[in-house]
Formats: C-alpha cells, sequence, structure tokens
C-alpha cells in the first residue's frame, strides 16, 4: 500500500488531475460543459487511474446536503462510494476487465457556481478525486474505458443555459520504464460512455461507422429528406446517383467541421436543413421536371448542410472532439460516412419495400397518389420544423 503512494507516477497524477479539474474548460458548445478529467496510466499489465467524479454522481454520502464531499464524508462512507465508483469505472484490455487493487477518493472542492440566471461558470461543479490501481492477467493491447458515473441531478448554475451534456476527457499513455511509448486522448459523455484506445484502425472504421448509422436513424428530418428526395422518382439508378452525391457531400462538411476548421451557428444549420427538406418537396409537388445532372448538383449543395447538422447534432451530444483526437482522423471521417450511407440505403431498401407492396395491393392505382402524398407529408414536416426552429 505504502509503495503504490510512494511512486513517483502516482503523485504526478494526482496533482495534474487536481490541476486539471480546477481548471477545466466548461463550454464546449452552448449547451455541453466538461465536467472531468481521468489521466490513465499502462505499464505492462497494471493500470493506474485519477479521475475526477462529480459529486452528484454519487448517493449516500452527503450528509449535510451542502453539494460538496468533504474528508470526513469520504471517510465515513469510504466503502460506499469505493462500490459505486468499482461499479461505474471499469477498464477492459483485450476483451478482459482489469481487477482492482487500490482505489481511494479525496475531496476536490471547486468554486461554488453562481445562481440560477447568472453567467455560466468558468469551473466545472465540485467533485471527488478516485485513484487507484488496477492490474490484467496479461498486458492488453487495446484498452476500453466505461464510465457510468454521471450526475444524478441537473448541475448548479447551469439550469438557466438549458439541457446540460456533461463530457469526461480522458488522456491515456503507455509507459515502460518511466517512458511514455504511445498517447491518446478522448471524449467521454452519457451518450457515448464507452471509449476505446491503442486500438487498431480498423477497429475505429467500424466504431465510427456504427456511430454514422446510429445518426442517420435518430435523425427524423435527415430521414424526412431522404424520403422526400427518394419518393419523387422510383429508379435505382437515381436513387445510388443522389445517395451518392449526397454521402460526399456530407462527408466533406462534416469532415471539416468535426476538426474544427468550419464553424457555423446551429442556430442556421437546422433551419436550413429544415427549409432542404421543403425545397424538395415542392419540386416534387410542383411536378418540376430537373435533368439529372442538376439535381445532383441540388442535392450535392443541401447535403453541405446536412454534414453541418451532423456535426452540430455531435457536438451537442458532447461527441463533437471525437474525431479531431482520434489517432485516426480521416480513417474516423471516412468509417463516419460509411455509417452515414448505410443508414441512407437502409432507408431506400424499406422505401422500395413499401413501394412494392403498395404496387402489390393496389395494382391499378397510379403511383404519383402515394408519391405525391408523401412529398405532401415531407413538405408538412418541414414547415412545421422551418417555423420551430425560427421562432
Amino acid at each position: 500500500m505504502n509503495e503504490f503512494w510512494t511512486s513517483g507516477w502516482v503523485r504526478k497524477l494526482v496533482v495534474s488531475l487536481r490541476w486539471a479539474v480546477c481548471f477545466a474548460p466548461v463550454a464546449l458548445s452552448a449547451h455541453v460543459v466538461e465536467t472531468g478529467h481521468a489521466t490513465v496510466s499502462l505499464s505492462g499489465k497494471q493500470v493506474f487511474v485519477a479521475v475526477s467524479i462529480p459529486v452528484a454522481a454519487l448517493s449516500g454520502a452527503d450528509d449535510n446536503a451542502d453539494g460538496v464531499l468533504d474528508g470526513s464524508e469520504i471517510q465515513a462512507h469510504q466503502a460506499h462510494l469505493i462500490a459505486q465508483v468499482q461499479s461505474g469505472l471499469t477498464l477492459e484490455g483485450d476483451g478482459h476487465k482489469a481487477v482492482w487493487s487500490q482505489l481511494v477518493l479525496t475531496p476536490a472542492q471547486l468554486p461554488d457556481a453562481p445562481a440560477a440566471g447568472a453567467p455560466v461558470p468558468s469551473s466545472a461543479p465540485p467533485h471527488i478525486v478516485a485513484v487507484g490501481a488496477a492490474a490484467w492477467d496479461r498486458a492488453p493491447a487495446a484498452v476500453t474505458l466505461d464510465y457510468g458515473l454521471w450526475s444524478r441531478t441537473p448541475l448548479a448554475g447551469f439550469e438557466a443555459s438549458g439541457p446540460v451534456v456533461e463530457t469526461l476527457k480522458v488522456k491515456v499513455s503507455r509507459i515502460q520504464d518511466g517512458n511514455t511509448l504511445a498517447e491518446e486522448s478522448g471524449f467521454l459523455s452519457p451518450h457515448q460512455a464507452r471509449l476505446e484506445l491503442f486500438a487498431p484502425v480498423q477497429r475505429h472504421v467500424a466504431n465510427f461507422a456504427r456511430h454514422g448509422f446510429d445518426h442517420i436513424m435518430g435523425g427524423a428530418d435527415h430521414i424526412v429528406f431522404l424520403v422526400a428526395l427518394l419518393a419523387s422518382g422510383i429508379s435505382v439508378r437515381r436513387w445510388a446517383a443522389l445517395l451518392t452525391a449526397f454521402t460526399i457531400a456530407h462527408g466533406v462538411t462534416f469532415g471539416l467541421a468535426s476538426m474544427g476548421w468550419v464553424s457555423v451557428p446551429a442556430a442556421l444549420v437546422e433551419p436550413a436543413i429544415a427549409a432542404s427538406i421543403v425545397a424538395v418537396s415542392a419540386l416534387h409537388l410542383l411536378r418540376r421536371q430537373v435533368a439529372l445532372k442538376w439535381e445532383l448538383l441540388l442535392v450535392f449543395g443541401l447535403g453541405l448542410v446536412h454534414g453541418l447538422g451532423f456535426a452540430s447534432a455531435m457536438g451537442e451530444e458532447g461527441t463533437g472532439p471525437w474525431i479531431a483526437f482520434s489517432p485516426y482522423p480521416v480513417w474516423s471521417i471516412v468509417g463516419f460516412n460509411l455509417g452515414i450511407e448505410a443508414g441512407q440505403c437502409a432507408v431506400a431498401l424499406v422505401l422500395l419495400a413499401l413501394v412494392q407492396g403498395l404496387r402489390r395491393v393496389f395494382p391499378r392505382q397510379d403511383s404519383s397518389v402515394w408519391q405525391r402524398t408523401a412529398g405532401a407529408l415531407a413538405m408538412a414536416m418541414g414547415l412545421f420544423w422551418l417555423v420551430q426552429r425560427v421562432v
């Protein structure tokens, strides 16, 4: 136990983490706050962790209900708090969980947040610092961190700014004989509480592809746009061309925005996405025949807007810095766009199945009837979103 605390790297971890907590920037976007830091050091089979944990994420220890855990409260509830931290913070190496051998909690009280309605504070809410050691049976190549210790109650002082998304900034180092061999960083949030580090490039591509697929399937406005676009003319060749143009376009702006090279406020992007739905639906309902090359140009332009929307959505979730911190940013962008393309193809296949079903059930019915119905519904939803996002 004494050797654990007298090790030089332990002292450095604790000191660096305390400074990081005290001076961590809060605003990553309008409603995203960086509420914690974690430092992880890998040395052979051992892993050493120092992580700041919001007091609001822990229960059963704040005896005086002041929102801060002091030394006496931590000491009185040490076993209970350690159990919560161990259950909410797990480390895997090549699929095997590390077994905790040491874990100690210390106070890390920060300045009080201002009252509701006051400006956003320049420091994170009260935390405690957890410092510990764990080990695997063998030295892992890739490490996965699962973090489920998010605040159970609203963060004091942030209520006036709307919903708050917390993030945890993680820095992981691989050390041998006191020398740093490799280092990676990343962000965790309640939307993405699992972070994989030192993984091969194909794993990064797969992870970001899954994230891209989830984004397109969870974005109602993007799906409605696709339906309005594809329903205006059933042709595999046309669909393939339009989806490809759309993917390339939103891939460009998404990549630029993710790397921080382009920044457009969500207040402009979100209404523009709604307007794109209205524009595509209107062209169809007005029966405007547009040559494929001009249609591709239009879709490419609208895809640029949607790419900014994807980046804006990731920023609101607290996962915006992922790609910028990825060791393979270009491949991460490629993976994300592959996931988006897979989601678009899934939407197209479902739409095609519905078309075939309608044609069999109503063989004498002109296809233009349901196509125009789909266009009208898409326009109604687009107008609703446009008014909602502007007003």
